[in-house]
């Protein structure tokens, strides 16, 4: 059984280089944006933020998807949270979780579409269809996933794909 990749023994330096370079930019967008307490949008950032320093040359990674995936995504979970912000349906288990999987199947269906598909962006669906964000939330995401897309845009000619 293998525990530890090929690649890593081959240059670990790159490794700890990518994830200390992860590191900064994680820590700009935690401590100069202020990272908000909402678990899903802060895990959601998480999962772009390996997406970007350990698969940079994956198309999920690029700046068109990671920035439209985000969008599309926070617009299909604002969408799916209207009938709660209108109080049109009563907040049940039931009701949040058919939103909930209506959030991310539009999300699915919007990014395939529109060529910008971003896996982990899916995560805002979930929070903003069942949370229902205000704008400050839409702020954060959208300035930290700029971050991220500039990091990866000024990095291009230094990260290489670790998987």
């Amino acid at each position: 059984m293998r525990l530890i990749d090929e690649k890593f023994r081959e240059m670990p330096w790159r490794f700890v280089a990518q994830s200390v370079l992860a590191f900064g930019a994680v820590s700009v967008i935690a401590v100069y944006l202020g990272a908000l307490t909402n678990g899903a949008v802060v895990a959601a950032l998480g999962a772009s933020a390996f997406v970007v320093f350990a698969m940079p040359q994956h198309k999920t990674a690029q700046p068109r998807s990671l920035l439209g995936g985000h969008a599309l995504c926070i617009a299909a979970g604002l969408l799916c949270s209207i009938p709660f912000r209108f109080a049109w349906l009563p907040r049940t288990e039931t009701s949040v979780g058919l939103l909930a999987a209506g959030a991310v199947a539009i999300s699915i269906l919007l990014m395939t579409v529109t060529d910008t598909e971003h896996p982990p962006a899916a995560g805002n669906a979930l929070a903003f269809a069942v949370l229902g964000r205000e704008t400050e939330h839409i702020l954060f995401i959208g300035a930290a996933v700029a971050c991220l897309a500039l990091a990866h845009r000024l990095l291009r000619r230094w990260i290489r794909d670790l998987t």
